[in-house]
C-alpha cells in the first residue's frame, strides 16, 4: 500500500455527512491542510479504505514513533496496540466498516522504539452511499500525561481516603481523650474517649461550640469538682474559666485534674502550625491511685493502718522548739513474746491491732498514732502541758489499754509500759524527743512495767549517766578490763562446794560499777557478745588456777547471753577457752534465762544447747519461775540445773505462803531429775527450809559472797575438803 501522507491536487474528493451527490466532500487534501491545526492541539489523524490503504497524518507517525517514510497498514496499526488491546480495536475497526458504529478508545499502545503510551483512538465509517469502497477515519492522541496525572490523582485520593480512615480509627481507638479546636476556639473533632470521659460529656461536646462555652456547661455540671463547682459563687466560677482558657490557649500547657469520682486527667495542648488547638485528657486514675498506694504503704504501718516510724519522725520535726506544747509517749505492750508463743503470732497480731485502735480512740484531730516496731508504739499528743493534764491523758490512756480483749478463744487483760516527755523542749530535737521518751519507758520496764513514767531532770541525769557509761564500757571491753567474780556454790547433802558461778565485775576510776546497770547497758549498745566472752575467759583463768593448786572447785556455772546463742563462731569460742586454760568441758555449766529460750530464733539457740551438751558442757535454767518459758521447755532442751531466783527465795518466812514457789519448784525439779539450786540464801531459816525440801544446793551471802579470783582461790583452800562418792565427769549421771 502506498504512502498517501500528503495527496497530491487530483486526489479525489470524499463526501462527508449523510446527502448524496454535493454535500460536504472530504479530501486527503483537505486533511493534510488540516493537520497543522491538529497538530497544535496534539491530535493526529488517519483514514482507512477498507481492505486497501492507510494514511497516517505527522502528528499520528509521531506519536508511533515512525519515521516519515514509514508505509502504514491496517495490521502494522493494529500490532501497535498492546497485545491485551489488538481484539478490542479490531472488532472496533469491523463494527464501524460493517455497521457504521463509532468508537472512542483509551488503549496502551508499544512505540516502535519500545515505549508504551495511552492513546485516545477515536473513529467513524464515513458515509457509505457518498463513496466505495468503505472508508474510516479518525484522530490519534497520545493522552499519556494525562492519565497517568489522572492515575496518580486517583492514587493520592484513594491514599487520602485510607489516610483519613486511619485516623478516624486512631482517633477513635487511643485511650487518651482527644479535641481540637481551630483558630476560633470552635470545637472541630472529638473523639469517643473524650465524649466518654465524665457521665453527660457526650452532650457538652458539640461541634462547632466555642470553647468558653464548652467549659462553662462543664462547670455547671460539675465535671471540675473538686476544683470548682456548680454551687461557687458566680465570680469564682468565671475566675477559674478565665484561668483554664488562658492556660489551655498556651502552647505546652500540662495540669492534673483531680475530677469528682475520684478521677484524676493529665491534660495537655499543643498548637499545630495551621492554628489549630490540640487538646489531650489521659486519664491517669489508676497510676494515681497507685501512687497513693505506694505513699499510703511507705507513711503507714501495714499491720495496723497506723503512721510508721518516718512519718513520726516527720511529725516530730518542729515540736521540739516550736510554739505548741503536748506529749510524745512511746509504749510498749508487755510481754508480748509471751502471747506469740503462747497463743500464736495470730493472736499476737490482733494484740496489736486492737491496741492501735485503742490508741486512736484516745486521740484527737491534728494527733498523730504510730506503730514503730514489733510491739513498740508512739504517739504525738497535743495540748497536755501542766503536771494535771498529763496525769489525767495518762490515766485515761493505761484504762483505756488495759480493758480486757478477746483474742479468739481467750480473754486476755494487756498491760502496757509507757514513756512520756513534754515538748517544746529546749534545745531538744526530734531524735531527742524520741530519745527522752524512750529513756523514760526504759524507766517504767526497770521499775517493774505495767506503769506510766514521765522524763524529768533527775531521769536526763540517769539517762546522761547511761551514755556515759556505754562509753566507758566500750572502752574498758577493749581494754580487757572486766574481770569474774566467783561465788561458790554449797551442796546442800554434805555441805561441801558444788561449784562457782561466775559474775561480771567492772570497775571505774576506782569505783565499782552495779552489774544490774552495766550488763544491761551492754545488752542495750550490742556489747552483750564481747562482755560474756571477756567474763568467760576471766572466770576459767581463776577456776584453772584453783584446779593447778590441787583443788577441788567442783563445776564453773557462766551466765551466756542470746547474742551469744546466737553467734556463728561461739561453740568453736567455747572450745578454744577451754583448750587455752586447760579444762575439761565437764568442768563447765552454761547458764541460761528462761527469756532465752522464748526468742524468735529459739531453734538455732536450741541446736547450739545441743552441741553443747555433746561436747560434755552441762546447762542449768537460771532465775527459773520469773520468765514466760513453758514447762515444755524444761523437756525440750538438755537442762541439767534449775536454779530458783532469789526473789522466791527471799519470800521464804516472809510472805503467808511460807515458800510456796520456792518448795513447788523444787518439788518440779525433783520430779524431772533435774539438780535444783537456790539463789540469794541469806538467813539459816531459808537454807533450813530449802534443805527440809530436798533443794539440791544453795548460793548466796549466807554460804559465800562473790570474791575475785585470788580470793575464791584463797577462801577454797581454808575450806575444809569433803569426800563426794562421785567422780566429777559423771556429775549429770542422775540428769536426762
Amino acid at each position: 500500500m502506498a504512502d498517501i501522507s500528503w495527496p497530491n491536487r487530483n486526489t479525489p474528493a470524499l463526501p462527508m455527512g449523510g446527502g448524496t451527490g454535493g454535500g460536504n466532500h472530504l479530501s486527503l487534501r483537505s486533511l493534510a491542510a488540516c493537520e497543522p491545526f491538529l497538530a497544535v492541539a496534539g491530535i493526529g489523524a488517519w483514514m482507512y479504505e477498507a481492505g486497501g490503504r492507510l494514511w497516517w497524518s505527522a502528528e499520528t507517525r509521531r506519536i508511533h514513533g515512525v519515521a516519515a517514510d514509514f508505509t502504514p497498514s491496517r495490521d502494522a496499526a493494529i500490532s501497535f496496540y498492546a497485545p491485551e488491546a489488538r481484539a478490542e480495536i479490531s472488532a472496533a475497526l469491523e463494527a464501524a466498516i460493517l455497521d457504521g458504529a463509532p468508537w472512542d478508545l483509551e488503549l496502551p499502545i508499544v512505540r516502535a522504539d519500545g515505549q508504551s503510551r495511552r492513546v485516545r483512538a477515536r473513529g467513524r465509517r464515513v458515509d457509505a452511499r457518498a463513496c466505495a469502497p468503505v472508508m474510516v477515519m479518525g484522530t490519534f492522541e497520545d493522552v499519556t500525561a494525562r492519565h497517568e496525572s489522572a492515575a496518580r490523582a486517583a492514587h493520592e485520593l484513594a491514599l487520602r481516603a485510607r489516610t483519613e480512615t486511619l485516623l478516624r480509627d486512631v482517633i477513635a481507638g487511643i485511650p487518651a481523650a482527644l479535641s481540637v479546636y481551630d483558630h476560633d476556639e470552635r470545637l472541630i473533632l472529638v473523639n469517643d474517649s473524650y465524649r466518654g470521659l465524665l457521665p453527660g460529656n457526650e452532650t457538652l461536646m458539640i461541634k462547632g461550640e466555642r470553647l468558653a462555652d464548652i467549659i462553662t456547661r462543664k462547670v455547671m455540671a460539675d465535671h471540675y469538682v473538686p476544683e470548682v463547682s456548680a454551687s461557687d459563687p458566680p465570680e469564682v466560677r468565671r475566675a477559674w474559666v478565665s484561668d483554664y482558657l488562658r492556660r489551655h490557649r498556651s502552647n505546652g500547657y500540662a495540669r492534673i485534674f483531680h475530677l469528682k469520682n475520684d478521677k484524676w486527667m493529665q491534660a495537655s495542648t499543643a498548637m499545630s502550625t495551621s492554628g489549630n488547638i490540640v487538646s489531650i485528657r489521659t486519664d491517669i486514675t489508676p497510676l494515681m491511685r497507685a501512687e497513693r498506694e505506694l505513699r499510703r504503704r511507705a507513711e503507714e504501718d501495714s499491720l495496723t493502718g497506723l503512721a510508721n516510724r518516718e512519718m513520726l519522725l516527720a511529725g516530730l520535726e518542729g515540736l521540739a522548739t516550736g510554739g505548741r506544747s503536748g506529749l510524745v509517749v512511746l509504749l510498749d505492750v508487755d510481754f508480748f513474746k509471751a502471747v506469740n508463743d503462747g497463743l500464736g503470732h495470730a493472736a499476737g497480731d490482733l494484740l496489736l491491732r486492737l491496741t492501735g485502735r485503742r490508741l486512736q480512740r484516745c486521740l484527737r484531730d491534728g494527733d498523730t498514732a504510730a506503730r514503730l516496731a514489733g510491739d513498740e508504739f508512739a504517739l504525738i499528743v497535743h495540748g497536755p502541758k501542766q503536771p494535771a493534764e498529763i496525769q489525767g491523758f495518762l490515766s485515761r490512756l493505761m484504762t483505756t489499754l488495759r480493758r480486757p480483749m478477746r483474742l479468739g478463744a481467750n480473754r486476755y487483760g494487756p498491760s502496757v509500759s509507757i514513756g512520756v516527755t513534754a515538748f517544746p523542749a529546749p534545745g531538744a530535737n526530734a531524735k531527742t524527743l524520741l530519745a527522752n521518751a524512750d529513756a523514760a519507758l526504759y524507766e517504767a520496764k526497770r521499775q517493774g512495767r505495767a506503769r506510766a513514767t514521765v522524763f524529768d531532770a533527775s531521769l536526763a541525769a540517769r539517762v546522761v549517766r547511761r551514755t556515759r557509761l556505754a562509753d566507758q564500757l566500750r572502752r574498758a571491753i577493749s581494754e580487757r578490763r572486766l574481770v569474774a567474780a566467783l561465788q561458790p556454790q554449797q551442796r546442800v547433802s554434805d555441805g561441801g562446794v558444788m561449784g562457782f558461778e561466775a559474775l561480771a565485775r567492772w570497775q571505774q576510776d576506782g569505783v565499782w560499777v552495779s552489774p544490774a546497770e552495766f550488763v544491761a547497758i551492754a545488752e542495750e549498745t550490742g556489747l552483750a557478745q564481747p562482755l560474756g566472752l571477756q567474763v568467760m575467759d576471766s572466770a576459767m583463768a581463776g577456776f584453772a588456777a584453783m584446779l593447778a593448786t590441787g583443788l577441788e572447785p567442783g563445776h564453773l556455772a557462766v551466765n551466756v547471753s542470746t547474742a551469744q546463742l546466737l553467734s556463728d563462731d561461739f561453740l568453736e569460742t567455747v572450745k578454744r577457752l577451754l583448750a587455752r586454760h586447760g579444762l575439761p568441758a565437764g568442768r563447765l555449766e552454761v547458764e541460761v534465762t528462761e527469756t532465752v529460750l522464748l526468742d524468735r530464733s529459739i531453734a538455732r539457740i536450741g541446736q547450739t544447747l545441743e552441741a553443747l551438751r555433746a561436747l560434755g558442757v552441762s546447762l542449768a535454767m537460771d532465775d527459773f519461775g520469773t520468765g514466760y518459758a513453758s514447762l515444755s521447755h524444761l523437756t525440750s532442751f538438755p537442762v541439767d540445773r534449775i536454779k530458783i531466783d532469789q526473789s522466791f527465795t527471799k519470800a521464804i518466812g516472809e510472805c503467808g505462803d511460807k515458800g510456796l514457789i520456792a518448795r513447788t519448784l523444787i518439788g518440779l525439779g525433783k520430779g524431772l531429775g533435774l539438780e535444783v539450786i537456790a539463789e540469794g540464801v541469806e538467813t539459816e531459816q531459808q537454807r533450813q527450809f530449802l534443805v527440809n525440801h530436798g533443794c539440791s544446793g544453795i548460793q548466796g551471802y549466807l554460804f559465800a559472797r562473790p570474791m575475785l579470783a585470788d580470793d575464791a582461790l584463797r577462801w577454797l583452800a581454808a575450806k575444809p575438803r569433803v569426800a563426794r562418792n562421785r567422780s566429777f565427769g559423771i556429775l549429770r549421771s542422775g540428769s536426762r
